[in-house]
């Protein structure tokens, strides 16, 4: 017969029970679910890093390299519980500022909500500093695709400053209502209000309509603009080591009209230079040459590229438009504060393109005979 303590309970029940309510104690303090994070722990490195921290890193200026002082880093942690119909359990939230040297340092996540279906639903982390465009660790302001250069440790956040073509209500939203950020992007509100209003237009430099002023005159071949300049001309000119896409603008391409865009990836649109071109005959030409001039404001007749020339600026973004007679050409180019960093960058980047204008189809007068129809075979191709 077993052997009983107190009331004659086995000594094997006793045993029971207290690894039960041990095992429940357990269960009931149990910390959240984290799951593995999409991030490196370090830039150079393939290891993973954690939602929990700590994270550290250098705040710069991405046109000078420079730190920057006083910015806000903070970072939240949202949890939630339930299966099924889940709810938000707990949040906790830790800021910063960098110091002199642009440095940041955020302190690991020590106190947990507890429970067994308790998990991290969301992480977030947001640099802000006035008059630069927020970092946020997932998204990149203006684009749809998602950030991939984010480290916990040892991370570089590089900063545009901010340009005037862009939307202070969608940086607003981009950015989020968190109090202390809310507190940080407070002088955005009232050029948001004026946005949502209709009194605040955002201004970005537009190409006028892109048809010319009368009929077109008649080609040789398909206008490609794309043939005036590439993004290596981009970097030897500008000193620029980052990567572009190459498309056009957004508008309907002719005979007579073609644009060609070199977008500077993950920057935004102060680092993007674009071309326009017309491709008309003499009267047409010096017609849209006027138009194009009266319709940008601001704009300064220089004459120093071909027959005719001009500059203007708006905002952020310079331009130079210029007319060559011989070719029977018109340009408009366009580069970002952040990738012409000085207006003799723009004015180079004009007498590259100026160059290259005899590599366009010839312009075929009114007075030759139009080329003969395409035979079915070749309709085919």
């Amino acid at each position: 017969m077993p052997q009983t303590v107190g009331r004659k309970l086995p000594i094997r029940t006793w045993a029971v029970n207290g690894l039960l309510f041990a095992l429940a104690h357990v269960l009931v303090a149990c910390g959240p679910i984290v799951h593995r994070a999409p991030f490196p722990q370090r830039p150079d490195s393939v290891r993973p890093g954690s939602y929990i921290g700590p994270f550290d890193g250098r705040v710069e200026d991405a046109d000078t390299n420079q730190p920057i002082a006083d910015a806000l880093v903070w970072c939240s942690w949202s949890f939630e519980r339930g299966l099924g119909n889940t709810a938000v359990e707990a949040v906790r939230q830790s800021q910063t500022r960098t110091d002199a040297d642009g440095r940041y340092r955020i302190p690991a996540l020590i106190r947990f909500p507890q429970g067994l279906s308790t998990r991290l639903a969301r992480f977030s982390f947001v640099v802000y500093k006035k008059g630069y465009v927020a970092y946020r660790h997932d998204r990149v302001f203006g684009q749809t695709r998602q950030r991939t250069t984010f480290a916990q440790l040892n991370n570089r956040v590089r900063v545009s400053r901010w340009s005037p073509e862009l939307s202070h209500a969608e940086h607003l939203l981009f950015v989020g209502v968190a109090p202390p950020l809310v507190k940080e992007s407070r002088w955005e509100v009232a050029a948001a209000v004026a946005e949502l209003e209709g009194t605040r237009v955002l201004r970005p430099l537009t190409p006028p309509a892109a048809g010319p002023s009368s009929a077109p005159a008649k080609t040789g071949a398909r206008l490609d603009a794309s043939v005036l300049l590439s993004s290596d001309d981009v970097r030897a000119v500008t000193g620029y080591t980052g990567a572009f896409t190459e498309g056009r603008l957004a508008g309907r391409r002719t005979d007579s009209y073609d644009t060609f865009h070199l977008r500077a990836t993950d920057r935004p649109e102060r680092y993007d230079v674009a071309i326009r071109v017309w491709r008309l005959s003499d009267d047409d030409l010096r017609a849209k040459y006027e138009e194009v001039l009266n319709k940008l404001p601001d704009s300064k007749q220089t004459d120093q590229i071909a027959d005719r020339s001009f500059t203007v600026q708006q905002g952020e973004i310079l331009g130079i438009g210029f007319m060559d007679r011989a070719r029977s050409a018109l340009v408009l180019l366009t580069c970002g504060k952040g990738q012409c960093t000085d207006v003799k960058h723009l004015f180079d980047l004009a007498r590259k393109v100026e160059r290259r204008l005899g590599r366009l189809p010839r312009l075929r007068s009114r007075e030759e005979p139009p080329a003969l129809p395409a035979t079915p075979e070749e309709d085919e191709d």
